[in-house]
This record gives structure tokens, C-alpha cells and sequence, in this order.
């Protein structure tokens, strides 16, 4: 042991020990010895430490589930698991490797969230798709056994529903990931972005449809255009109607210039009387005739009065001679029934021309409306127009990308699916492990801490003590009874007085500076260090 003493080298420091030999280091028997005498504050360390794990391991370790599923990989046409695997082995361990990498990349993960929903997978307690893509990077694992073709998926989560769900998703993901990369034909998505093109061309249509109907327009092409060819024909009616107003009212101008000129009433006949006496003349020689022959004198003398009154006839002596009537003019009256007729058309026509401007105008605004309109309906139409073109591009993918994936033949349908995951009804459960960490812990801290302590008390030296000569009499008489009670340790100190010993150099004693010789007196052991001097083993070291 290391040994500290005065300068004077005559009496050894308080609470050092002087061994028989001088030794530099602590062996286990030190060791024990200074557990021992510190076993109640390692005992009370020990207890408190273990209490306070056994506690954590109790309240914070809790089981976790571990829902597993395999994933046979199909390398040949045949699927049996016999022929499984039997191509090369770099080629079995690409393509292990390969599908390994898909299963566990984010796209896939990623993909399982978005499916699924975080909400589901975090049984209800977030909404994050960040905090559900953690936690199923955090629990998601998979293996291969070496030269076998089935990858073996795990998902360790607290809760055992919770796990076999996770699972279920991402192999759900992953198999649908995998069709996408492999076959390229992303025949699922190109049929949700033709449902979404179908939903947005079914609500253009019906955008459209309201619009038409709430401005009173069954087809506005067809309206627009009848409209506009209502206008040119109004107008084209217009220019007749006018044209037949101003030629009636000509006529009529020209039929009142005309009457003007021509006399209401003309001079219809003359009655004088002389052609009656003619006729009276003739009829009576005719009835002479039937009694009398030609040369009668009495036929002789009609003749001469019918010769005389045709000559005076003829020489117009009885011409504007006799009694007159007149009456109304026939042309005067011909051209007033046309002139009031002209006048019923100019008049016709002239209502006609004012209904036509009303009807043209009705057009004219109609056509106005319709042309406002057009922006708005041009707008919607195009939508129409673009959604139908975009659903009939998508249908189109997707025959062929359904042509695609027939006639791949089932390239990427090399993976088989034993069972869905089922939650597991066993766990796991860290509380043994925290138990013996706790008790691992808890020894080698209190051990620690009782040896340190130990070490201190009993190896360290402690300050000078003054003592009266009276004392160290006293003292000196208190050490004879002690060295009567341990008399294989009466020669040490005789000789350790007589022959003070040099002080070892140790890391953990340093030389202190000279001091001026002094008395001091050994202390009164204590009931431990009594008790520490009884064991065999502190014999033993003291042999040493």
C-alpha cells in the first residue's frame, strides 16, 4: 500500500496503514475489503437505482407486434416454390435485391399514405402524411433467407391491428408501384384521370346548359344564326315595303295630277225626235205596202216624206238639236277607283314598312344580346370542347396501355401473395432487458460509489492532529491495549517509527511540503474499522 507520513518520519498520518510490505497497487482482496465496509450504503444505492429502472421498464417499456408476410418472387414461367429461384445465382441476388429496394423505398411508402391515409394508419391520433410516412419507415422491415426467392416483409408497431394494416398497405402500394414501373402501362391511373376528365366534361356540360337556359337559347349557334338571317330578311321586306309605299304614293300623286285635268260629268246622249219620225215613216209605208202596190199614191207620198227627212238627216240640220242628258265621267271614275286603291296601298304599305322597322329593330337587339353572350358561351364551349378532346386523348391511352399490359403477358405478375397479414397475437417485450439493465446498472453504480467512498475514508490521510504530551500518553497506553488485541500487527508500527518508510510515488498521493516536526497521536478505531480487522480477508491484507 501507499503510505503518507510526517516529515519527521516518526509517526504515521491519521488514518493511514502501514502494510508489512511496501506495495503500489490494490488487488481484489482490497477490493472486497472496501465493499464490505461500505455494504449498507451500497445496499441502500442498489435498492433505490433498481426501484427507480424496475419502474421505467414497467411504465415505459411497452410490447410491441411484429406482423410479418412473404413475398414469393417468381424468376421462371413454372410457379411452384421448387422452381423458384432456379436461374443463376447473380441474377437471383439482382433481382432479390431489385425488389427488396422497390418494397422498402419511400415511393412506395409514400404511396401506402396516400392510399390508405394517415389517419388510418396512425389509428386516429394525427392527420400528418410526414408523421405516418415516419412511421412507416420506422417499423417497416425487410429480409431474405440467403439463395431463396422470398423476401420476407415484417412491421413492428404497438399496436397488433395496427401493424397488419401498415403491412397490408405497403404491400398493396408496393404491388401496384411495382405494375406501374415494370409494365409502364399505368393502366389504374390513366382510368382515374379519364373519370376525373369525364367528372370536368360532365360539370362544363351542365355550366353550358344552365347558361343556355337561363338566356332562353336552345342552340345559340343555330339562334345566332337565324337571328342574323332574320335581320337581312326583315331588311330585304324593309326595302320592298318601302319601295311599294313610295311607288303607291306616286300613283296616287300622278292619278290626282291626271283627275285634275279630266271634267267629272260629260254629255252621254241627245234625243231630237227626227229619227223617231224616220222610223214612224218606214213603218207606215210598210203597212201600206201590204195593201196598196209600190206605185199607189198613197205609198208615193210616204216615200216622198221619208226621202225628205233622210236628206234633211243627212245634211246634219238636226245635229246638238233635241233633248240632252249628261252623267259622270267613266275615265274620271275609272282613274278615282284607282287613285282610292293606290291610296289603300301607299297606306298598307306604309304600315307594313313601320312594322317591319319594329321587327328589325327586335332582331337588331336580338342579334346584340347574342353577341354579348358569345364570350361567355365561346368560354364554356371551349372547356366542353377541351374536356371531350381530353377524355377521348385518355380513352384512347387507355385501350392501349389495356392492349399493352394484355399482351405483356404477365411480366410484372411475378410476385406471389400467401396470405394477407394477420395481426400477430403474441408480442414482444423489452421489460426483461430493462430489468437486468436496471440491476446491472444499479450494482456497478452503488459498487462504484461504496468503493470511491470507501477509498476515501480509509486509504486517504486526513489533517495533522495536535496532541498534548498528557494525551499522547494516554494515547500511546489506548494503543498498547489494541496491540494486545491484534498482536501479529505489534512489530509494524515499532518499525514504521523507528524506520518511516519513503512515500511511493502513486497518481493518487502526492508529496505534501515539509512541515515542522510535531506530535500526533494515532485516532480511536471505529466500531467499522473493528469490525473490518476481524475478517479474514483484512488479515490477510495485512500480512501482506
Amino acid at each position: 500500500m501507499n503510505q503518507w507520513s510526517d516529515p519527521a518520519g516518526q509517526n504515521p498520518r491519521p488514518g493511514s496503514r502501514a502494510p508489512s510490505g511496501a506495495r503500489g497497487e490494490m488487488d481484489l482482496f482490497d477490493l472486497l475489503a472496501l465493499a464490505w465496509s461500505q455494504r449498507g450504503l451500497i445496499l441502500v444505492l442498489f435498492a433505490v437505482i433498481f426501484a427507480v429502472g424496475v419502474a421505467a421498464s414497467m411504465t415505459l417499456l411497452k410490447p410491441s407486434y411484429q406482423a410479418g408476410l412473404p413475398l414469393l418472387v417468381v424468376l421462371e414461367d413454372d410457379p411452384t416454390p421448387n422452381t423458384a429461384g432456379t436461374g443463376a445465382e447473380f441474377q437471383l441476388d439482382a433481382i432479390m435485391q431489385s425488389e427488396a429496394e422497390i418494397l422498402a423505398s419511400d415511393a412506395v411508402l409514400r404511396r401506402a399514405v396516400q392510399e390508405v391515409g394517415p389517419a388510418v394508419l396512425l389509428n386516429g391520433e394525427a392527420n400528418s402524411e410526414s408523421l405516418a410516412l415516419r412511421f412507416l419507415r420506422t417499423g417497416f422491415s425487410v429480409d431474405r433467407a440467403p439463395n431463396a426467392s422470398i423476401l420476407n416483409a415484417s412491421f413492428e408497431a404497438g399496436d397488433p391491428d395496427q401493424a397488419a394494416r401498415a403491412l397490408n398497405a405497403i404491400v398493396d402500394a408496393y404491388l401496384a408501384y411495382r405494375e406501374d414501373v415494370l409494365v409502364g402501362s399505368g393502366v389504374a391511373g390513366i382510368v382515374e384521370q379519364r373519370a376525373r376528365a369525364s367528372e370536368a366534361y360532365d360539370a362544363a356540360l351542365s355550366q353550358l346548359n344552365a347558361y343556355l337556359v337561363a338566356n332562353g337559347i336552345s342552340n345559340f349557334d343555330a339562334d345566332k344564326l337565324a337571328a342574323e338571317t332574320r335581320v337581312s330578311t326583315i331588311q330585304d321586306r324593309l326595302i320592298s315595303a318601302r319601295a311599294d309605299r313610295d311607288a303607291a304614293r306616286a300613283a296616287v300623286a300622278a292619278l290626282n295630277q291626271r283627275l285634275a285635268e279630266i271634267p267629272q260629268s260629260v254629255e252621254l246622249y241627245v234625243e231630237n225626235g227626227v229619227s223617231g219620225v224616220l222610223l214612224e215613216r218606214r213603218a207606215e209605208r210598210a203597212n201600206l205596202l201590204a195593201r196598196y202596190q209600190p206605185t199607189a199614191p198613197a205609198v208615193q207620198a210616204v216615200d216622198r216624206e221619208i226621202a225628205a227627212i233622210e236628206d234633211f238627216i243627212a245634211s246634219g240640220a238636226a245635229d246638238g238639236l233635241g233633248q240632252r242628258r249628261v252623267g259622270i265621267n267613266p275615265i274620271y271614275q275609272a282613274m278615282e277607283t284607282d287613285r282610292a286603291a293606290r291610296e289603300a296601298t301607299a297606306l298598307a304599305e306604309a304600315g307594313r314598312v313601320t312594322a317591319l322597322d319594329d321587327q328589325l329593330i327586335s332582331a337588331r337587339n336580338e342579334v346584340a344580346r347574342l353577341r354579348q353572350l358569345e364570350p361567355e358561351f365561346v368560354r364554356l364551349s371551349q372547356d366542353v370542347n377541351a374536356y371531350a378532346q381530353t377524355t377521348g386523348r385518355l380513352a384512347g391511352l387507355e385501350a392501349a396501355a389495356e392492349t399493352r399490359t394484355a399482351m405483356a403477358g404477365g411480366v410484372a405478375d411475378t410476385i406471389r401473395v400467401f396470405d394477407r397479414a394477420q395481426p400477430p397475437v403474441e408480442g414482444s417485450s423489452l421489460k426483461k432487458l430493462g430489468l437486468v439493465a436496471s440491476f446491472v446498472l444499479a450494482a456497478g453504480v452503488s459498487l462504484f460509489v461504496g468503493l470511491v467512498r470507501g477509498y476515501v475514508k480509509t486509504y486517504l490521510p486526513g489533517p495533522p492532529v495536535r496532541v498534548s504530551p498528557s494525551s499522547q500518553r494516554a494515547r500511546a497506553s489506548q494503543e498498547g491495549a489494541i496491540d494486545q488485541a491484534a498482536p501479529g500487527q505489534t512489530e509494524a508500527p515499532t518499525a514504521a517509527a523507528h524506520h518511516p518508510p519513503q512515500v511511493a510515488a502513486a497518481p493518487a498521493m502526492s508529496a505534501r511540503p515539509p512541515m515542522a516536526p510535531h506530535p500526533v497521536s494515532r485516532p480511536v478505531p471505529t466500531a467499522a474499522q473493528a469490525a473490518l480487522a476481524d475478517l479474514p480477508v483484512v488479515a490477510r491484507i495485512r500480512e501482506r
